[in-house]
């Protein structure tokens, strides 16, 4: 959580911690991220990572805007912060393909391993099968 605090501050974001009832995360205009303190570490990491997707694509809840692709949009960033290709090649020869298993081992949730399967592994085929490669030559 530390290293994901550190880059959200990078992005001129300020992070603060406080009850939201139900809510997990919110965005402020102002560069404002309010994460709520009662949910699990997990969902925390999830939340902060999800209202920095907010911030990286200027998403406007102010205006018209379409609020499924915003989400997803947000939820395939977070997967980018909390997912790296290393790291879940690792995961993968550990416990195999199941998305559960794979969230556990990787500390996410399996939504963000599916989104990042569908948005980021299939687009870093080419280093994916490097590291595939180099896996298998060092087991």
């Amino acid at each position: 959580m530390d290293e994901l605090l550190a880059a959200a501050a990078e992005a001129g974001l300020h992070v603060k911690f406080d009850n939201l009832g139900r809510r997990a995360g919110e965005l402020r205009r102002s560069g404002l991220v309010l994460i709520n303190h009662r949910k699990s570490a997990l969902a925390q990491k999830v939340a902060l990572a999800h209202e920095m997707g907010h911030w990286h694509h200027g998403h406007d809840w102010s205006a018209a805007h379409d609020v499924e692709r915003d989400e997803r949009q947000a939820d395939v960033h977070a997967a980018r912060l909390l997912i790296r290709p290393v790291d879940y090649a690792l995961a993968e020869r550990l416990v195999g393909p199941h998305p559960g298993a794979l969230a556990r081992e990787l500390d996410v949730t399996a939504r963000l391993v599916e989104l990042w399967r569908a948005h980021v592994w299939r687009n870093a085929t080419l280093g994916a099968v490097r590291v595939r490669r180099h896996l298998r030559s060092v087991s």
